[in-house]
């Protein structure tokens, strides 16, 4: 939050308890105190609150989160316009790949999975719905870099920086400038293994009005994504099924 806007300390540990409880998937009031160094009773009063008004399920003394974050979910992936015109044609993607394929879009200066096609050789690393990465690092994330204005890249760079994830992440910003141009130079761009070791992925932007509105990739074993004959082929597929979405825009 910028300027001297304030925020209200109760609705933060609110949300830092149901975060906490996603990453340990089940928890007591023990185990949330200690996560969060939180006195216990605090802890069981958040706990308790989140529980009564219907966020969180209790079973034998732990709470999960209930299925109303599903509903919640839902809603903030059809409030995408990418998600409701791209979803069949990144099924359509992943089918004809056979590969994992991922639709991006960016959200607060990072790239953010609005939608994951699961085919029977996604690989390990790939993103998951909701899933948020830094940008430098992936391959969707840089096609949407590539096309953003570039006082926006810099604000993005500033803010979040540019961390090491492999011995092959970018981490200058001359040396990502250098990369982003390539990209709209090429339309494609690649993660060769910048953010998980053993993952590759090719990405192209999704441009309507020469504005970039999210990307579209495939992802998969570093091994496979090398083959010199492979790697056209999954390229020239994702860079049509961007098209696709685009042309959806226009004229469906």
């Amino acid at each position: 939050m910028g300027g001297t806007t304030k925020t209200i300390g109760a609705v933060e540990r609110a949300f830092e308890i149901i975060e906490a409880i996603e990453r340990l998937e089940s928890a007591g009031a023990s185990a949330i105190a200690d996560e969060l160094s939180l006195s216990k009773s605090t802890a069981y009063t958040h706990l308790h609150t989140l529980q009564e008004i219907g966020y969180l399920r209790k079973e034998d003394g732990h709470y999960r989160l209930s299925g109303d974050f599903l509903r919640l979910g839902t809603a903030v992936q059809q409030g995408f316009p990418v998600y409701r015109r791209g979803r069949s044609h990144v099924e359509e993607l992943a089918d004809r790949t056979g590969e994992r394929a991922n639709l991006v879009v960016e959200e607060r200066g990072k790239g953010t999975c609005v939608h994951a096609a699961n085919a029977g050789g996604a690989a390990d690393g790939a993103m998951t719905r909701g899933e948020r990465r830094h940008m430098h690092a992936t391959a969707t994330g840089k096609a949407l870099l590539a096309h953003l204005p570039e006082d926006r890249v810099d604000e993005i760079v500033e803010t979040h920086g540019l961390p090491s994830f492999t011995d092959h992440t970018i981490t200058s910003r001359e040396a990502l400038a250098s990369e982003l141009a390539e990209i709209r130079e090429t339309g494609i761009a690649i993660d060769a293994e910048e953010s998980i070791v053993g993952l590759r992925c090719f990405a192209a932007p999704i441009l309507v009005e020469e504005t970039v509105i999210g990307s579209v990739s495939v992802s998969g074993p570093s091994r496979q994504f090398t083959d010199p004959d492979r790697e056209p082929e999954l390229t020239e597929a994702v860079r049509e099924t961007a098209n696709v979405i685009e042309l959806d825009f226009v004229f469906g």
